[in-house]
């Protein structure tokens, strides 16, 4: 993805070599999802801007989304007691019997999406990157599917502009 600026420079942020590895999760829990990220996120600057580039930066990482919120956790319940009933019908007759019931609450909230950031590279010079590999995501207390999108961002600023352009992927569940 490029831009061109008020200044004249043109920015770019590459998004290369994303990969989601989803696995099951160790614990075996119905409500944590599991992964391993990689991704190489790279800043350029070109062109023949009219004012110089002060300052730049480069960011990478993933976006992550949970489905619904189920970290309130999860209450059982149960109640029992006697039970008597009498008919009033010839020949009159007393029941007696136990009676026993039991629930299941919880409270479902929206799931949330939160950014992860890999890390930030200056861009001193016409092109600066960062690349990761193999890290370890987790999600707990989340209901339905998990997905996860990359991102990066390229920000440059001058003494007259600041200038950010951003690049994401295609969503991937875990």
């Amino acid at each position: 993805m490029s831009k061109h600026t008020a200044d004249g420079w043109r920015i770019t942020a590459v998004k290369a070599h994303e990969k989601v590895r989803s696995v099951r999760p160790l614990n075996q829990s119905p409500w944590t999802r599991e992964g391993f990220l990689s991704l190489r996120g790279e800043g350029r600057i070109s062109g023949a801007g009219r004012v110089a580039v002060s300052a730049g930066t480069v960011s990478a990482g993933f976006q992550i989304g949970c489905n619904t919120d189920v970290t309130s956790g999860v209450t059982l319940g149960m109640t029992a007691g006697p039970t008597a009933q009498m008919s009033i019908s010839w020949p009159p007759a007393l029941i007696v019997g136990a009676q026993a019931n039991g629930n299941i609450s919880t409270t479902f909230k929206p799931g949330t999406i939160a950014n992860i950031p890999f890390g930030t590279k200056k861009l001193a010079g016409p092109t600066a990157g960062l690349t990761v590999d193999g890290v370890h995501v987790k999600v707990d207390g989340c209901l339905g599917p998990v997905a996860v999108r990359s991102y990066v961002t390229v920000a440059i600023s001058t003494p007259a502009n600041d200038n950010t352009v951003n690049v994401y992927g295609q969503p991937h569940y875990l």
